[in-house]
């Protein structure tokens, strides 16, 4: 870390942190400015967990200490460097450890004395008029004890539309008696800010040019003392509480100053919480930043920290959020404007989630509410990679207004793989680079829709099987220890060309064979190409269609500059295209647990048993008894977006095709209802989709097409009276697939 304050942390703090955890921060100066460290927290392992500080810019140089609780213990640096090591083992974990650091001009330390020690008359200096830009603060003495019976006044005066910053970064009082007051103005007579009597990461900042501080010692025991430095920031910040706002960086969108120091805390009232947006953001990357913090002070837990627009968002978790921005003594740039809302709290949305699973936005598969911002954190084992796919996407039509953002680490702050809108189904396949994926979903404050549903699923582990690839070939190699676990053979292997056949040994079965062959398949996506391909395995019956298991892995190469990343998933459940529906009157589609129609399944994919009973009704979204709804065709496939090619009828013209189908009813209600057993297509996924085409007739024409039930012959085309509609249900999903 090169700025010069900030605070880091253990991983996940204040959560848990991992077992086996080995990191190192080095924390380097300029010039003759060397590192003071504090830790504010500390709560370890005591007996095999612990953190070791050193003074220099590795762990070979001399050790300051080791901790392994918490006692209020600070560092110093003798040069620029300070080095910290954290290790915990592989049991038991605790909370972790918060610490912060500043950086001290040992060579500008601006302080003038006068102390009064009454039983010597004598006076030895402290206190004093500062003016200089930064500097700091000493009692008497510091670092060793100050003297019995100091009174010391400091008065810090900046000059034009500056204010003065004061931070705190090691106080050791005796706490009965002796103290540190605070005062917003040039004299102890201005308003009282605070008073100090032991160590709390405190900080002030004056409201004005001026800010004073006083220090007081009684006539008994002493301590270290105190250290404090200043700096003076051009006025910025605030406290807001309006329902509504926008707020931007000093001069925007003329360039920020230099030495930018800003505080704003937005507060709302009762059960409301904060929404903020950042809707422009041009900072000096390498050195200027914003944090956001969930509470009323940067002492609050931190949501983010933005150095370039990406377009964030944040949300409180209760009345208050705090936004900082520093700048540092050289470049500016345009800065930032950004905007809130208070908002009324909704169902919890977003979290963790490990390994492999799905999840939603709120309310799912109903309406999700205004102004939603859920966050979810995937992650999976050291080593594996991330696979997501959306199910279904129905959003507002405005891509601006809610939308799906996917960022490749664990946090927004990573690399933006891509954004997903209304139901844009051009990009709904993301690869992780890392064991880390996040998703942010977002809505405003205007128009919903359904959401969206979002599967997810790890890597294989390496002993299980991993793919290699180079700029001309690919190579599966799946682990014949694996497969036996599941019961098959590499015999029974086959890609998406089945005539590609793999060499089997006595520990493996390998496909190897070049990118443009097998069935691979090449798409460009965010700046990237990426090969795929996938590995099937099932016994067959006669034709396309089996009720028997089958085994299915997803393979893929993703081709990036400099790079190549292998995938290889194990695919779970797959693209879930749900409702979709054209014409003047809207159907929809939907299955039931049993011939009654009474409970609907909301399950998606929805799992079944091979030859198990599915019970479905098509309906109009309007209940209206004027007018017939009528199967006309209904065509199962593994595939949602293709009905043609790859697809078996289980009614055509209205005539059953499919020795299972039975219907309860058709053309003469609003809604029509039947039930089929479940199957599936081999050499392909796992999964069946349906979609039936219906036609709507008046209730009261008693010779429309509603009422001539099975024809083997169609007319060539229907007439206008007669309303089509087009419905898609899906996925079926064998129970006990991999």
């Amino acid at each position: 870390m090169t700025d010069w304050m900030g605070d880091f942390s253990s991983p996940r703090y204040p959560n848990n942190y991992p077992d086996n955890s080995y990191c190192t921060w080095t924390i380097h100066s300029t010039g003759d400015m060397t590192v003071s460290l504090t830790f504010i927290d500390v709560v370890l392992e005591t007996c095999c967990d612990y953190i070791k500080v050193y003074d220099g810019p590795s762990t070979l140089h001399p050790l300051l200490g080791e901790i392994r609780e918490y006692r209020n213990q600070s560092f110093k640096s003798s040069s620029n460097d300070l080095t910290v090591f954290f290790y915990s083992d592989s049991s038991v974990t605790r909370r972790g450890f918060h610490a912060n650091w500043v950086f001290v001009d040992v060579g500008n330390i601006n302080t003038t004395y006068t102390t009064i020690t009454p039983e010597t008359n004598s006076s030895e200096p402290c206190g004093g008029n500062m003016t200089d830009w930064r500097g700091v603060l000493l009692s008497p003495r510091y670092p060793n004890n100050y003297p019995n019976n100091a009174q010391c006044t400091w008065t810090i005066h900046s000059t034009g539309n500056a204010t003065v910053s004061l931070i705190f970064t090691d106080v050791d009082l005796e706490t009965c008696c002796d103290y540190i007051k605070v005062y917003d103005g040039p004299s102890t007579l201005h308003p009282f800010l605070g008073e100090i009597r032991e160590y709390r990461n405190q900080s002030f900042k004056s409201s004005n040019n001026d800010l004073t501080v006083f220090f007081y010692s009684d006539h008994s025991v002493t301590r270290r003392g105190f250290y404090a430095t200043w700096l003076f920031v051009e006025s910025c910040g605030g406290y807001m509480t309006d329902w509504i706002g926008d707020f931007s960086s000093p001069r925007y969108p003329n360039n920020y100053p230099d030495n930018s120091y800003c505080t704003w805390t937005i507060h709302s009232t009762g059960n409301m919480t904060v929404s903020l947006t950042f809707i422009d953001v041009v900072l000096e990357t390498c050195c200027d930043y914003i944090k956001v913090y969930d509470g009323p002070s940067t002492l609050h837990p931190l949501l983010g920290e933005i150095r370039e627009y990406r377009n964030q968002s944040f949300k409180s978790s209760s009345n208050d959020l705090t936004v900082f921005f520093y700048s540092d003594s050289s470049v500016t740039r345009r800065g930032f404007h950004a905007n809130w809302v208070f908002v009324v709290p909704h169902p919890e949305c977003g979290g963790h989630l490990y390994g492999s699973g799905l999840f939603s936005s709120p309310n799912y598969p109903n309406y999700y509410h205004d102004n939603a911002y859920c966050v979810w954190y995937l992650s999976a084992l050291q080593g594996q990679r991330l696979f997501l796919t959306f199910a279904d996407v129905q959003l507002e039509r405005c891509c601006n207004c809610d939308y799906i953002t996917i960022y490749d680490g664990s946090s927004t702050g990573h690399s933006q793989l891509g954004k997903v809108c209304f139901n844009d189904t051009t990009h709904q396949v993301f690869h992780s680079s890392s064991r880390y994926l996040t998703v942010v979903f977002r809505s405003d404050y205007s128009g919903v829709s359904h959401g969206f549903k979002a599967l997810f699923t790890s890597s294989l582990s390496a002993d299980e099987g991993h793919v290699n690839c180079s700029s001309d070939n690919m190579v599966i190699v799946i682990q014949r220890s694996y497969l036996n676990s599941l019961g098959l053979s590499g015999n029974d292997l086959y890609v998406d060309e089945h005539l590609c056949r793999p060499n089997i040994s006595s520990t493996e079965v390998v496909f190897s064979f070049p990118l443009d062959a097998c069935g691979t398949v090449k798409e460009m996506m965010n700046g990237y190409v990426s090969y795929t391909n996938n590995v099937w395995a099932s016994q067959s019956q006669s034709g396309e269609i089996t009720r028997q298991s089958q085994f299915l892995l997803h393979v893929g190469c993703r081709m990036e500059p400099n790079t190549m990343v292998q995938i290889f998933y194990k695919t779970m459940e797959n693209i879930n295209t749900n409702i979709t529906g054209t014409g003047r009157f809207n159907a929809s589609i939907a299955f039931y647990t049993s011939s009654s129609f009474n409970q609907q399944i909301y399950d998606s994919p929805y799992e079944v048993n091979l030859n198990q009973l599915l019970y479905v009704q098509v309906e109009l979204n309007r209940h209206d008894n004027s007018l017939d709804l009528f199967l006309d065709t209904c065509v199962a496939s593994p595939n949602p977006s293709d009905f043609k090619d790859r697809s078996y009828d289980l009614l055509h013209n209205g005539c059953p095709r499919d020795n299972t189908y039975y219907s309860y009813t058709s053309g003469e209600h609003y809604y029509a209802q039947f039930s089929f057993r479940a199957f599936k297509f081999l050499r392909t996924h796992a999964y069946v989709y349906l979609q039936c085409k219906v036609i709507i007739c008046p209730g009261n024409d008693y010779n429309s097409r509603c009422r001539q039930g099975c024809r083997f012959r169609r007319k060539r085309s229907l007439d206008s009276t007669y309303h089509t509609n087009t419905v898609t249900l899906g996925p079926i999903k064998l129970k006990g697939i991999v």
